[in-house]
């Protein structure tokens, strides 16, 4: 009797943690969005900043393709605080792809 009731315990909390799991997901949302990206000081500014906006739960940094996508709770933030979240740390969001550009200065 005990190991059934045991068995039940566990997958109760097993069903349990599913449905955590995907109630999770729910509360996700993705943007990418094309940001001046010259050196590596750039995705650390980004990271050092951008992950720990509010609601942020991921961030991915493409370098090469000037891109950084942004997992996020809807809840918690949008698209338009992330945008400004960017201009704040001096790499605004451009609306079209970031053409990589020659060797120049920049400041950080």
């Amino acid at each position: 009797m005990k190991r059934v009731l045991l068995l039940m315990t566990v997958a109760l909390m097993s069903v349990s943690m599913l449905f955590a799991q995907e109630k999770k997901k729910a509360n996700r949302e993705t943007v990418v969005f094309n940001v001046e990206i010259d050196c590596d000081g750039c995705v650390n500014k980004i990271m050092k900043n951008i992950a720990f906006e509010k609601g942020v739960r991921d961030l991915l940094i493409d370098k090469d393709k000037q891109q950084v996508t942004v997992v996020y709770n809807p809840k918690k933030t949008d698209e338009q605080k992330l945008r400004e979240a960017f201009a704040k740390i001096g790499k605004p969001v451009h609306n079209k792809p970031i053409q990589t550009k020659g060797n120049h200065e920049h400041t950080h």
